[in-house]
């Protein structure tokens, strides 16, 4: 029986507002089913790899799992509905989180935030999951289309059904979200906990106006693609510069390389100064160790294609980055200013000593 390990290097932490308590690294499973299709691009790992690579996440102390229902056309799910049967790991151990938005059919009530979608599309991904109940539901996206109580009160009639215990949100904007948290509140529906959202020393536009809006309600962050598509692995700026890479058929999400490669110079001075177990720190343990240590942040979504791709990125976990480290990545990774944040912050300097 495989089982999350007690003395794992990973802490928990909880989500946002609720009593979940996630490591603070979440195993992606987008390298999981993919074929000849975009998925395939970005993994193609079948149920044998897919087995071993939980194994070890859990082993080293991850519980929680993000997958959705589009990943390979719903084979992510199915593969990983199965290694959790073949590894008989006890449900109750495993945070499973998955989504629901994309298209899973040809016709327009095939996509989307729908009542309807929202609600056979849960009984599907409870399917391909082989589980009476997903930890954490969430809307990939927004949809214009969909009034958003209409979508907050089919997730919580599947809350209330039993069939999904926390609900989040995805790639959503602060104002679409703060109407979301409103809409609940007022309507005595399930809240908010988590937002699923990109966020990296080379996209940080999240600090303008989502993060103060997640601090302000209580609300969890999920970091998706924490290596910018593995631009921050450092492979793709310097001497090492690989031709071969992922980014070469999938060039996303998208970074501005000439400031970029400021970023990975840091980064890389900061690795080169640093060891772990005897061996060179990498960029991209820089990285993660930085969202790490980002107070908003609740879990790091970390995908792999080999084992030890992943342990890699899960001994980022023991890397801490000094004050000057930290200093000096802000630095090169600053966003510009912008209204009306920087006028905010002039107008509320004389009050902010009074509430620290």
């Amino acid at each position: 029986m495989a089982t999350a390990s007690q003395n794992a290097l990973l802490t928990m932490r909880t989500l946002g507002g609720s009593g979940l308590f996630v490591s603070e690294f979440c195993l992606g499973t987008m390298t999981f089913g993919g074929g000849d299709d975009m998925w395939g691009k970005i993994g193609k790992l079948q149920q044998r790899d897919a087995d071993e690579l939980v194994e070890l996440a859990l082993a080293h102390g991850i519980n929680f799992i993000d997958t959705a229902n589009v990943y390979g056309g719903g084979n992510s799910e199915k593969i990983l509905g199965q290694t959790l049967k073949n590894l008989n790991i006890p449900r109750e151990d495993i945070v499973l989180a998955t989504k629901v938005l994309a298209p899973m059919g040809p016709g327009p009530n095939h996509r989307g935030a729908s009542r309807g979608h929202i609600i056979n599309q849960c009984k599907a991904s409870l399917k391909r999951l082989q589980t009476d109940y997903i930890d954490l539901y969430q809307i990939h996206g927004f949809d214009p289309a969909t009034p958003i109580t209409e979508t907050l009160e089919a997730l919580n009639t599947l809350v209330q059904q039993g069939h999904i215990h926390h609900i989040g949100l995805s790639n959503w904007a602060a104002w679409q979200v703060v109407k979301a948290v409103g809409i609940a509140a007022v309507r005595r529906l399930c809240p908010i906990v988590s937002l699923q959202a990109y966020y990296t020393l080379v996209g940080r536009d999240l600090e303008r106006e989502v993060i103060p809006m997640l601090q302000s309600e209580d609300i969890g962050l999920m970091v998706w693609s924490p290596l910018a598509g593995g631009y921050l692995s450092g492979k793709y700026e310097g001497p090492d510069a690989s031709a071969e890479n992922r980014r070469t058929q999938f060039d996303f999400p998208p970074v501005n390389r000439a400031r970029g490669s400021q970023v990975i110079a840091t980064m890389r001075e900061i690795a080169t100064g640093k060891t772990l177990d005897g061996k060179p720190v990498s960029v991209a343990q820089v990285a993660l160790a930085w969202l790490l240590q980002q107070r908003a942040v609740s879990s790091v979504i970390i995908g792999a294609k080999r084992p030890e791709q992943l342990l890699d990125n899960i001994n980022a976990a023991r890397i801490r980055l000094t004050e000057d480290e930290l200093i000096a990545l802000d630095k090169v990774s600053r966003l510009a200013a912008e209204y009306p944040g920087w006028m905010i912050e002039r107008q509320g300097e004389y009050r902010a000593h009074m509430n620290p």
